[in-house]
């Protein structure tokens, strides 16, 4: 009979740290997973992986942005896209509700200053001193995921 007691409450404590367990990772919240990938290939207006992380002056540069892993509800997805010295260039701050998995696309386009467009025909690289070199794309979501994603800007 004793051996019985003790069978039933080791059933049930195992049973009890099961749910515990359980609970435990339920109420935990899982960050969401962020891919991106850089093109500034477009066919029938979409971007499309191009392979390369390295743009021109003049390009469009497309971020696509995968995001797996969202909990149901509001999001807020932040991103800086920053030069070669440092400077924040853009910044992008969208809120969008998503569960499970998204894609957002974003975009960069570099505009030389004013008066340099007029002498662009004879260098390409006038007035984009500061464009050129390695750029970073920081992306978070909800400000706990972040991703920072490397490329170059050539002219």
């Amino acid at each position: 009979m004793q051996s019985t007691q003790f069978g039933h409450c080791r059933v049930a404590l195992r049973v009890l740290c099961a749910l515990l367990l359980l609970g435990s990772f339920s109420a935990s919240k899982a960050d969401p997973s962020i891919g991106v990938w850089l093109s500034a290939t477009v066919e029938k207006g979409w971007p499309v992986e191009s392979g390369s992380n390295r743009f021109g002056c003049n390009d469009k540069i497309y971020a696509v942005i995968d995001l797996v892993g969202l909990e149901g509800g509001e999001h807020r997805l932040q991103a800086d896209w920053t030069d070669p010295g440092g400077k924040i260039r853009e910044h992008i701050d969208y809120p969008f509700n998503g569960a499970g998995a998204t894609r957002i696309t974003i975009w960069l386009k570099l505009h030389p200053p004013k008066g340099s467009a007029l002498f662009s025909f004879f260098s390409p690289a006038l007035g984009m001193d500061d464009f050129i070199g390695l750029w970073q794309l920081a992306v978070r979501v909800d400000d706990d995921a972040r991703l920072d994603t490397q490329f170059e800007v050539l002219c």
